[in-house]
C-alpha cells in the first residue's frame, strides 16, 4: 500500500466521523451492524461466480456477538438484505451449483449445467449411480411462501429416456440429497427443487427474503423484500454504482473504523466489478479520499483489470 494512500486511511480511521442526521441509519442496541446500500455491483464470490446487484438495502451483520465485520474474514458476517434486485446468468448459477452447492464429498449430483431456453429453465448434470446417469430437467421459476427459489420440474429424462418425477430420478439417492445438500442451499420436495438463498452461497451468505424470481435479459433474476422497507442511505459521492457502508465497525487490514462513514466506487463507467476476497488489490491500485464529515471514499481499481492481467 502506497504512504500516501495508508496516511489517508489511517487518519480516516483514527478519527470519529460525524454523523449527519439524514443518514445515520438505526442500529440495534450494539450498535455492531453496518448499514449497507449498492447499486450496479458485480459481486464476485469466486472466479467464476458473479452476482450481478442492481441494487440492495440492507446491513452487516457480525457472526460472532462482540467481534466486528472484517473485509479480511469473508466469513465474519452476513449480509441481512432489507430489498434487493440481483440477477444470476446461468453459468455462474451452474458454476455455483457444481462448486458449492454439491460440490460436498458424497454428492449424488455431478456436472451441472444450466440453460435458459424460451423463458424456461433447463438444468443438466450426472447422477452418480455406477458410471453415472445423463440426466436433465426442464421446468419453471417461481418464490415460494417462505422467501425461496423453487424450480418446478415439468420434464425429467435420465438418459434421453423421460422418467415419471424427481423420485424416480433420484431414488436411493434422495435421502443424501436432502441430507447433505440442504445445508448448503438445496433440498427436493416432491417434483420441485428448492433453492434457499441463505445457505447456497459461500461466505458472506445472503439472508433476505425471495418475493419474485423473474427470467429476464437471458438472466434469473430475484427480488428480494423483508418488508421493512429500510431509508434510502446518501452517499457522500454521487456515482451510478457504488457500495456504501454506515454506523458499526468495519476493520480492514490493520484499520478499525467505528460509526464507519465508507463509500467505495471503481474507476471507470457502468457496473463496479467488486472481489469481497481480493478487495487489498483493489484497494492497493487506487486512492481514497476523506470527506468533510470525516468519512472516506476509496477509489478501487474494477476487478476486471486484474483478470485482464492474468489471461
Amino acid at each position: 500500500m502506497s504512504t500516501r494512500l495508508a496516511g489517508v486511511l489511517c487518519a480516516a480511521a483514527i478519527a470519529m466521523p460525524l454523523a449527519r442526521p439524514e443518514s445515520a441509519p438505526k442500529r440495534g442496541a450494539s450498535g455492531s451492524d453496518v448499514a449497507i446500500q449498492m447499486k450496479n455491483v458485480d459481486f464476485r464470490i469466486a472466479d467464476d461466480i458473479v452476482l450481478e446487484i442492481r441494487a440492495l438495502r440492507g446491513a452487516l451483520k457480525p457472526s460472532q456477538a462482540g467481534e466486528p465485520v472484517t473485509f479480511d474474514d469473508v466469513g465474519s458476517f452476513n449480509v441481512a438484505v432489507d430489498t434487493a434486485e440481483i440477477a444470476v446468468t446461468p453459468e455462474s448459477l451452474g458454476a455455483l451449483m457444481n462448486s458449492y452447492v454439491l460440490g460436498y464429498e458424497g454428492s449424488p449430483i455431478r456436472d451441472v449445467s444450466i440453460e435458459i431456453k424460451d423463458g424456461r429453465i433447463k438444468q443438466k448434470g450426472r447422477l452418480h449411480k455406477g458410471i453415472g446417469v445423463a440426466f436433465e430437467i426442464e421446468g419453471s421459476l417461481s418464490a415460494n411462501a417462505d422467501g425461496n427459489i423453487v424450480l418446478h420440474a415439468d420434464k425429467i429424462k435420465a438418459d434421453h429416456i423421460p422418467v415419471k418425477g424427481l423420485l424416480h430420478l433420484f431414488g436411493d439417492d434422495l435421502a443424501d440429497l436432502i441430507k447433505q445438500g440442504a445445508g448448503r442451499g438445496m433440498k427436493v420436495e416432491g417434483d420441485d427443487i428448492i433453492l434457499m438463498p441463505e445457505a447456497m452461497t459461500p461466505p458472506p451468505h445472503i439472508h433476505g427474503r425471495v418475493t419474485r424470481v423473474a427470467i429476464e435479459g437471458g438472466k434469473i433474476v430475484q427480488y428480494m423484500d423483508s418488508g421493512l422497507r429500510m431509508a434510502a442511505l446518501r452517499p457522500p459521492l454521487s456515482r451510478s454504482a457504488y457500495i456504501y457502508h454506515r454506523g458499526g465497525t468495519l476493520r480492514f487490514g490493520k484499520l478499525t473504523m467505528r460509526d464507519a462513514d465508507l463509500e467505495i466506487v471503481g474507476d471507470r463507467p457502468g457496473p463496479f466489478e467488486f472481489f469481497q476476497k481480493q478487495y487489498s488489490r483493489q484497494l492497493v491500485a487506487g486512492y481514497s479520499k476523506s470527506t468533510a464529515a470525516k468519512g472516506l471514499i476509496a477509489h478501487m481499481a474494477d476487478y476486471s483489470h486484474f483478470r485482464a492481467q492474468e489471461k
